[in-house]
């Protein structure tokens, strides 16, 4: 009996061997299935990723039950969950419009390749492809069979550095890979705190709903306009920022969503009044750091934002 427990304990390098595994999948069947089927293809992928952790469970010789929990959380974990999301959007935002400074064209056809693909199908159905499916499918792989072969490592930060990384590769675009790194730490670290899989689910399913609908709502022209805008780097840098100081809150939204996400959980630290005032001390100078940088930016650039209010006026009557 010893020696079958023994066979069943995983390690992260069961979790990696099968990301390898997915990865040359992905490469050779789901991709080519994306770029000839359109969103018929995504479907198919999400529901083969689904497929290849469930039977990777079972090889394994996991319970379905501790890979894959399942409970009704609490009020607060939502509300935490919910905060952690705002703050990982108004982080990944800021990273993104760094990233599209430096590589503005990339971004673009990145942009435009994932419109095109959302438009290619009614919105009801879109949203259901990429909202629900990946909430569900994707977090079992990821926030289930692969973090439980890291359920052996103690340390929180280094889990949640490990799984950010492997989701940001998962992804298979340089160009998306922070953003989608920093969205897999916000995952991972919800997990680890709750040891729910509805919550980083909930939290999967609001970022990819919002995406979906911003995308839905803005026309083809009002895109390519954009496009028009934030291809010159003079305006992404006033985009910086701008989003500078509307990310400014993204701290404090993550400091207090982790408190109320860990105290809902039963899982808040004892520390001593000192360390906590050291650490909300840190958090407000980081919040007022972002929102000087940000105001800094523009006031440096005050003549660019005026020529874009300009032409901002000039397409409006056009929109």
């Amino acid at each position: 009996m010893e020696l079958n427990e023994e066979r069943r304990r995983l390690n992260p390098l069961h979790g990696i061997g099968m990301f390898l595994i997915v990865i040359l999948v992905f490469i050779f069947v789901f991709a080519p299935l994306q770029y000839y089927f359109g969103m018929v293809g995504l479907v198919v992928t999400e529901l083969g990723l689904l497929l290849i952790t469930l039977i990777s469970t079972r090889i394994a010789g996991q319970s379905f039950r501790e890979v894959f929990p399942i409970y009704r959380p609490k009020l607060g974990q939502i509300g935490g969950t919910i905060l952690l999301w705002v703050g990982c959007f108004l982080s990944v935002m800021i990273a993104t419009i760094i990233l599209m400074y430096l590589f503005p064209e990339g971004f673009l056809d990145v942009s435009n390749s994932m419109n095109t693909m959302f438009s290619s199908t009614p919105a009801v159905v879109t949203f259901l492809i990429v909202a629900v499916l990946p909430a569900i499918c994707e977090e079992a792989m990821h926030r289930g069979f692969i973090l439980h072969t890291f359920k052996n490592i103690s340390s929180d930060w280094i889990v949640v550095l490990c799984m950010g990384l492997i989701f940001g590769i998962f992804h298979l675009d340089p160009y998306r890979f922070l953003p989608t790194a920093l969205l897999g730490m916000g995952l991972t670290y919800i997990m680890r705190k709750t040891h729910n899989m509805v919550l980083p689910a909930l939290f999967h399913f609001i970022n990819n709903g919002m995406s979906v609908l911003s995308s839905l709502i803005s026309s083809t022209e009002d895109t390519a306009e954009a496009a028009s805008i934030l291809a010159d780097r003079s305006y992404l840098l006033l985009a910086l920022g701008s989003y500078l100081m509307i990310g400014f809150l993204a701290p404090v939204l993550l400091f207090v969503g982790s408190y109320l996400l860990r105290k809902s959980s039963g899982c808040l630290p004892k520390r001593s009044d000192a360390r906590l005032v050291l650490t909300t001390v840190f958090v407000i100078l980081l919040s007022v750091s972002l929102l000087i940088a940000g105001f800094c930016i523009i006031f440096l650039n005050m003549n660019t934002w005026m020529e874009m209010e300009e032409v901002i006026q000039e397409i409006e009557p056009f929109m």
